[in-house]
């Protein structure tokens, strides 16, 4: 007879013990291919898309384990001022590698000058690029030269960051099925992604702890995903 698989908070310690024990392997991966990587110097290209690759696996567990955390502590998480401008210009560098891997040019566009959001810093990061880690690959599949675009703009709701594609048919029924199938799909969102789409729901889960969700968006008539954030009410000294 078959056992069921732990549901609820059993279910999730259950994968914050496989995300863990995931990392050692990944990070003992990663360093060993930097180090051939080093040695073979430029003949080691193959190596150096497999030192991206192993680096983005890294870093979606490591989002994943953050994401848990934060919604662990939602109701008591601490927010703070950030700039959104400097977090979607440290992500879009942070996805260069990978975006040059698959042929994906990346431009960062900020629509005015913001105040700060009250978010979770590194929650932020953490979503913006798990965000980005799905969309450059889906770019890379529906179209031959791909561009992604880091924007930010504001709404009457506050300001919107997200990253917006050329190619891409994303609607919003689309997302909320997709939202509905996470973990019991191979391919929840088959629509924008060849694979699982974990990124784009490790960053849906760390922004709930910051009380904002993903939602399917256009910016400069580009599709993608997009989160609201409110503006911080601190005075800016300038």
């Amino acid at each position: 007879m078959r056992q069921d698989m732990p549901a609820g908070p059993e279910a999730m310690q259950l994968l914050r013990s496989i995300a863990e024990q995931l990392k050692l392997p990944l990070t003992n991966i990663a360093r060993r291919v930097e180090l051939e990587r080093l040695r073979a110097g430029a003949a080691g290209s193959d190596l150096a898309n497999l030192s991206v690759q192993t680096t983005v696996a890294l870093q979606l567990v490591d989002s994943y384990l953050l994401g848990l955390q934060l919604a662990e502590e939602q109701g008591t998480l601490a927010l703070e001022p950030v700039s959104v401008a400097s977090t979607l210009t440290d992500t879009a560098h942070e996805l260069q590698a990978l975006a040059k891997q698959y042929g994906v040019a990346l431009e960062v566009r900020i629509d005015g000058r913001y105040e700060p959001v009250m978010a979770h810093p590194a929650g932020l990061k953490a979503a913006l690029l798990s965000l980005g880690y799905a969309l450059v690959e889906a770019e890379a599949a529906q179209a031959s030269s791909g561009r992604l675009v880091l924007a930010a703009h504001r709404n009457r709701y506050g300001i919107v960051a997200g990253l917006y594609g050329e190619q891409t048919d994303l609607q919003a029924g689309h997302w909320r099925t997709a939202l509905a199938l996470c973990g019991r799909a191979h391919r929840p969102l088959a629509d924008l992604s060849a694979g699982s789409g974990a990124g784009l729901f490790v960053a849906d889960t760390i922004l709930q702890a910051m009380a904002t969700r993903l939602r399917v968006g256009r910016h400069a008539r580009r599709v993608g995903l997009s989160a609201t954030l409110l503006p911080s009410q601190q005075l800016q000294l300038v």
